[in-house]
């Protein structure tokens, strides 16, 4: 989900930002057992918002113990578990979205950074077979989706909408995984990852645009006004969605990311390219 998945610390009481911490610490630990020490550089804030978003909307019960960190067991932390797989899950989703994101890399890069992806693909390589076999249909999820998104991407279609769609189905169908209201966590999933890939794509826009990549915003005349206007339409849609969805837990960390936290990217790209910076 490239990173843009975080809370806004500043809204956060301290025992939120303790559990989301360790959500985040649990995770890590996952991944280790699941796919290896290394995979562990890989974990992301938005595998984290990923488990506490399917725990939010679940009624299992969540133990919470001390712990210590794998890396530095001098340092303290929180771990949270569940009977549930999401945490397998989200390592796999971590795992496997890594993948393919090297693999668009390795379409984008230059003839240097090419070579460094070319090194580490065998690494990668791995751990994505690993992930077929503990999980084909997240596998799927995303394979399919990515491939329909290198052929929007190859065909330079400049339709916004269809642009992000590939993008928003995986990770509705993700977000949808096991639930029993699928309607609605599909299309929360699908709105935020409308929101993601809007966001990447006003990032990278510069870069994009000196390398003649595909961005679905080179279309807009005024990119700051109208970028922002798009993003904030789905920012918008998500939290509709959010409004109409019963959190049984995380509550305040789910909405401080989706109220805040996307707002808080939002401006921080803005001012990358030029925008007003807020004190």
């Amino acid at each position: 989900m490239f990173g843009y998945v975080t809370i806004y610390k500043p809204e956060l009481k301290i025992k939120e930002y303790e559990a989301y911490k360790g959500v985040y610490c649990t995770l890590c630990k996952e991944m280790g057992k699941e796919y290896g020490l290394l995979s562990r550089f890989l974990l992301s804030y938005d595998g984290t918002f990923y488990v506490m978003y399917k725990l939010g909307l679940s009624k299992d019960n969540i133990n919470v113990t001390n712990s210590r960190c794998t890396f530095n067991p001098c340092k303290k932390c929180m771990k949270i578990t569940t009977e549930s797989d999401v945490y397998k899950l989200a390592s796999t989703i971590t795992v496997v979205l890594a993948y393919f994101k090297l693999v668009d890399n390795l379409h984008d890069s230059n003839f240097f950074k090419k070579l460094l992806l070319y090194l580490i693909y065998p690494y990668f390589a791995i751990l994505k077979n690993k992930a077929k076999k503990k999980y084909l249909e997240i596998f799927k999820i995303v394979e399919d989706g990515m491939k329909s998104q290198f052929e929007i991407e190859k065909s330079h279609n400049q339709s916004i909408d269809l642009s992000a769609h590939n993008t928003a189905d995986i990770l509705g169908k993700l977000f949808a995984h096991n639930e029993e209201d699928k309607e609605r966590t599909y299309n929360f999933g699908y709105q935020l990852g409308r929101v993601v890939y809007f966001l990447d794509a006003f990032d990278d826009f510069e870069d994009d645009v000196k390398s003649s990549s595909f961005n679905p915003f080179i279309q807009y005349k005024n990119l700051l006004e109208e970028a922002s206007h798009t993003i904030n339409m789905s920012i918008g849609e998500l939290v509709h969605i959010l409004e109409q969805q019963k959190l049984y837990d995380f509550q305040p960390i789910i909405e401080n990311v989706i109220y805040d936290g996307l707002n808080y990217q939002l401006e921080k790209i803005k001012n990358k390219h030029g925008g007003e910076k807020r004190e």
